[in-house]
């Protein structure tokens, strides 16, 4: 027997049929070609009461659930991205990882060395930095 189920991600709201038999595979094979979030990067959880507690694991027994007590559609939480994230081009290298000696050749490094909470007077700092009569004048 199929249910109703609702499953929210992020801000679509996607409508299925849900048969417990096939499993949490079948669950993650329906949504994976409603939505394009490969299967193992999904995340769902529950939004009805009486389903499972936490996020699904692949060893639940769906047919095991007590579903006709809960009132139709039967609403669950999605998370994941149809996306993999994508490498940047030129990797970022920061002044704190150069050798001493590359770092010695640097022109004018803005900011301070950070002492804990000075980050935020580093932030000014550099702001400042950025009008030329200031810099100038220093």
């Amino acid at each position: 027997m199929a249910y109703k189920t609702l499953v929210k991600w992020g801000k679509e709201s996607i409508e299925i049929e849900m048969d417990p038999s096939q499993g949490v595979d079948g669950l993650k094979q329906t949504l994976q070609a409603r939505t394009g979030v490969p299967k193992d990067r999904m995340k769902i959880m529950p939004k009805s009461k009486g389903l499972w507690k936490g996020v699904l694991k692949d060893t639940q027994d769906l047919s095991a659930l007590k579903l006709d007590g809960i009132s139709p559609p039967i609403q669950m939480l999605m998370m994941g991205s149809a996306t993999l994230p994508v490498e940047p081009v030129k990797k970022t290298i920061f002044l704190e990882d150069l050798p001493p000696e590359e770092a010695a050749k640097m022109v004018e490094p803005s900011g301070l060395v950070n002492l804990g909470n000075t980050c935020y007077l580093n932030s000014v700092t550099q702001c400042l930095r950025v009008i030329p009569q200031l810099r100038d004048g220093l």
